[in-house]
């Protein structure tokens, strides 16, 4: 991973108080990590920085639009992004080690903030687990039925017998009244 000026910030001579920043990231960003998954973006991520006295509060905001494959019918799409992630950065006292995830400590005598490593993982943290084409106005997915008619011929009748049986006890909590 390279370090690129454009997302280091220099807080030593910030004032007190909100600060706000836009980084764009775009195919360049991402292909400076080596075995990234996302190959194409389009993103905007606006900054909130907090600072004060001992510590700065950031707030990523991701909004903007990658390339990827659905997982029904591996047609590529953009997979529209939005997503808020919040970073604490502690200014002096000693690193525990025992910090959270969205706690870091920094040294007293540290003047610059490199944020790149941090926008690539909320990028990637902002991705679905399940990508799939979104669906029109009328309720149909936007998925290639040609691959999905193809996927279907393959499944054989026991894999759809296998489908359709109900695991017997979960039949016991359809019985189950909630009032």
């Amino acid at each position: 991973m390279q370090t690129r000026k454009e997302y280091i910030i220099q807080f030593v001579g910030l004032s007190l108080g909100l600060h706000e920043y836009e980084f764009k990231v775009g195919d360049s960003f991402f292909n400076d990590f080596e075995y990234s998954e996302i190959k194409h973006a389009a993103i905007i991520v606006n900054l909130n920085l907090l600072k004060q006295s001992q510590m700065m509060v950031l707030e990523f905001e991701i909004r903007g639009t990658v390339k990827t494959e659905c997982d029904l019918c591996t047609g590529v799409f953009d997979l529209p992004l939005n997503g808020i992630h919040k970073l604490i950065v502690k200014v002096g006292g000693s690193d525990t080690g025992n910090e959270d995830d969205d706690i870091i400590t920094i040294a007293a005598n540290e003047h610059e903030l490199d944020l790149t490593q941090y926008i690539y993982e909320y990028i990637t943290l902002t991705l679905p687990i399940k990508r799939v084409h979104s669906i029109d106005k009328k309720g149909n997915s936007l998925c290639d039925k040609e691959v999905l008619n193809k996927l279907e011929e393959f499944i054989t009748e026991e894999e759809k017998e296998e489908e359709e049986k109900i695991d017997p006890r979960w039949n016991n909590l359809k019985n189950i009244k909630l009032n």
